[in-house]
């Protein structure tokens, strides 16, 4: 498995809209949330067919924030190398 920097969170399409959100790290290497929302409930609340945002985090708390990411999901490093299994991220694991 190669790094990734882009992952899809939701792609959600219905008749009478779509929703994009997506993470990604940018060039300079802030961590960004990145949603489109686009349709007629749009269009009705905010008076134009699209509405875009990001939520950019610096660079400096990305560590910070695996952290506390990885402290809320993973209660044991059998249940983090589960995980990483199961999306093929490489790891090794000693112990003595």
């Amino acid at each position: 498995m190669q790094p990734i920097k882009t992952i899809v969170l939701y792609d959600d399409k219905t008749p009478d809209g779509h929703n994009v959100l997506t993470a990604k790290i940018s060039d300079n290497g802030d961590l960004i949330l990145e949603g489109v929302d686009a349709g007629k409930d749009v269009e009705k609340f905010f008076g134009d067919s699209d509405y875009e945002y990001w939520l950019t985090m610096s660079k400096d708390f990305k560590e910070t924030i695996l952290l506390n990411l990885i402290k809320e999901r993973f209660s044991s490093v059998h249940d983090m190398k589960k995980w990483l299994e199961e999306k093929e991220i490489p790891f090794t694991h000693t112990s003595y």
